[in-house]
């Protein structure tokens, strides 16, 4: 939420130049400026969209390298037929 300037003695807002001055009119831009603006401002969207659909397409191709790197090691561990460790005869 912006902050609404308070009026000082004078009647006017502080912090911003009376309407028509030559402040005003420095800080506005022209139909130029406003349009590379708007082209700069869509050119950033279209950048974050592409940046975010890779960053989910590699969140995917990792989530699918982990489940195919379970499902290997389930595999692997239900149908081995060699203990996983040797069990030599305990001496007497």
């Amino acid at each position: 939420m912006w902050r609404t300037p308070l009026a000082d003695d004078s009647g006017t807002r502080t912090g911003r130049p009376a309407r028509g001055t030559a402040a005003t009119r420095e800080t506005q831009m022209s139909g130029y400026e406003y349009e590379l603006h708007h082209l700069r401002s869509a050119e950033l969207r279209r950048e974050a969209d592409r940046q975010r659909l890779v960053r989910a397409a590699v969140q995917s191709r990792r989530a699918a390298r982990r489940e195919e790197a379970a499902r290997r090691a389930a595999d692997d561990e239900a149908h081995s037929r060699r203990p996983r460790w040797f069990r030599a005869p305990r001496a007497a």
